[in-house]
């Protein structure tokens, strides 16, 4: 169903913008942009480009990443902040059922602040 695609499009996409760019995962942001694209079979997908807020040039990271206690803090730093599995979740509840009795049977929506009660246990 397009409609429910999007809608849960639409609210992935603002978890995960609500978490690395507001919830300051990767720092302090500068800008962000990013663009929707549909794919060959309808189903959508996020382009994005995001700007962090520091002063550091590509010269200067070239230089830097040379020194071997700098790219083990980088390493650690990097390992923190960027999670590829969702395994801390597989024991924990984040799903919510619809109170309405006639909905029993259907599958669960994911509630926003599940999702964030979720979020917040990864420390």
């Amino acid at each position: 169903h397009p409609v429910a695609t999007a809608k849960f499009f639409h609210v992935l996409i603002t978890n995960i913008l609500d978490t690395m760019i507001i919830g300051g995962v990767l720092g302090p942001v500068k800008a962000y942009f990013g663009t929707v694209e549909s794919q060959g079979r309808g189903s959508l997908h996020l382009h994005l480009l995001i700007w962090l807020n520091h002063d550091m040039k590509p010269a200067d990271m070239k230089q830097k990443i040379q020194n071997a206690d700098f790219r083990k803090k980088l390493k650690a730093y990097l390992e923190d902040i960027i999670k590829e599995d969702l395994d801390e979740f597989k024991d924990k509840q984040v799903f919510s059922y619809s109170e309405d009795t006639t909905s029993r049977n259907m599958s669960p929506r994911l509630s926003k602040d599940n999702i964030y009660a979720a979020l917040r246990t990864i420390d």
